[in-house]
């Protein structure tokens, strides 16, 4: 994962002025080459959410109405599982997404020429299809996380892995009667990291607590368009965590009432304050010490308070740009000119050019 910072005129200068949009789409090794075929469009999503990545595009004028069958062996090329790989960019060409065809539809109409649209997914998506049943009695969290990410790589849905430091708890993880990912997401839940994949690694990481910024846009300059959503939804002002000392089977509990969140700004209950009374409580038989309570309480508290602030913007095309890093924008009111953390990312090529938009979110308000 890109951990650099970038200058918006360095990446001008790289992209001499941001002239001449190019892409690249190879499926299986092969190489679909604009001067041979047509695209309509190519849209990548990056997540670093829960929801997976993935890329949508759509061929047309292949058909062979004479021959009835596609040109240069389309349908050979675009099959379920195949390869999938997306380089954007300008002159210069930077690597977006790996991943595999999720599924493809042809169409056919009476008006027009018929057209393929291929829908590709990332890594997440062969962890959504493998199910197993785990126990971890002698084995580390970290080491069962690489374990089942390092099989994405072995079987080439992945490129590599990366995986930060877990802290254990003390009760025993046992996978039970769900898929890797949807594990995976609890996990992530668990001990709030964010889960996601970027060019084909797959992240399992604490992204929210590297505060380095990505880029710096300014609106007008470098940044399109930007909205920002302050919303109350979600937001409280405590989170209590009970449990069973499995010792003395008494209770236990931990308790959190502020984000671990570092910068500037208020948090919900600072403006709202009302909401300061507002308390949830939770029944867990995975913690067994107070200690633990805390940590998953301040978990859920961070998780929750992430959707105070919201926003979403849209620049030129910056191959460059990936979520789970902070971007900082600048050229609005005091308020609204602050550092996000991105969660979500759009590449699109069309008809209008290359864009790139994305999805922020922040737990303090200014």
């Amino acid at each position: 994962m890109d951990t650099g910072s970038y200058q918006f005129k360095s990446l001008e200068n790289k992209y001499d002025g941001f002239r001449a949009p190019a892409f690249e789409v190879s499926v299986d090794g092969k190489t679909l080459e604009s001067s041979k075929f047509h695209f309509s469009s190519i849209t990548v999503d990056i997540d670093a959410g829960e929801g997976a990545g993935g890329c949508s595009f759509t061929v047309e004028s292949q058909y062979d109405y004479e021959g009835s069958k596609w040109n240069n062996s389309l349908l050979d090329t675009i099959q379920v599982g195949n390869k999938i790989e997306i380089k954007a960019g300008y002159v210069r060409k930077e690597s977006i997404f790996f991943g595999f065809v999720d599924d493809y539809t042809i169409n056919y109409t009476a008006n027009g020429a018929p057209s393929i649209t291929v829908n590709g997914i990332d890594a997440k998506g062969y962890l959504m299809n493998a199910q197993d049943r785990k126990y971890m009695q002698e084995k580390s969290t970290t080491t069962v996380v690489k374990e089942i990410l390092n099989e994405c790589v072995s079987k080439g849905y992945a490129k590599k892995v990366k995986v930060g430091v877990i802290k254990d708890f003390d009760a025993e993880l046992i996978q039970e009667e769900m898929d890797d990912y949807h594990f995976l997401c609890f996990l992530a839940r668990t001990y709030n990291l964010t889960f996601t994949v970027i060019d084909g690694e797959i992240v399992f990481d604490s992204l929210m607590r590297k505060t380095s910024s990505i880029i710096e846009l300014n609106l007008g300059v470098s940044l399109l368009q930007f909205s920002k959503t302050v919303s109350l939804r979600k937001q409280i002002g405590k989170v209590v965590v009970y449990g069973i000392d499995p010792k003395t089977l008494k209770p236990i509990s931990g308790e959190a009432t502020d984000t671990s969140a570092s910068g500037s700004g208020k948090e919900a209950g600072d403006i709202a304050r009302g909401f300061n009374g507002m308390v949830l409580k939770e029944i867990n038989f995975f913690v067994q010490t107070p200690e633990e309570c805390k940590e998953l309480a301040q978990a859920i508290f961070d998780q929750r308070a992430y959707s105070f602030v919201s926003g979403k913007g849209r620049c030129v095309g910056l191959p460059e740009l990936i979520p789970g890093r902070y971007i900082t924008l600048k050229g609005f009111d005091k308020s609204t000119a602050d550092k996000y953390f991105i969660s979500k990312v759009t590449h699109e090529f069309s008809e209008d050019g290359y864009y790139t938009s994305f999805e922020v979110k922040g737990a303090k308000s200014k």
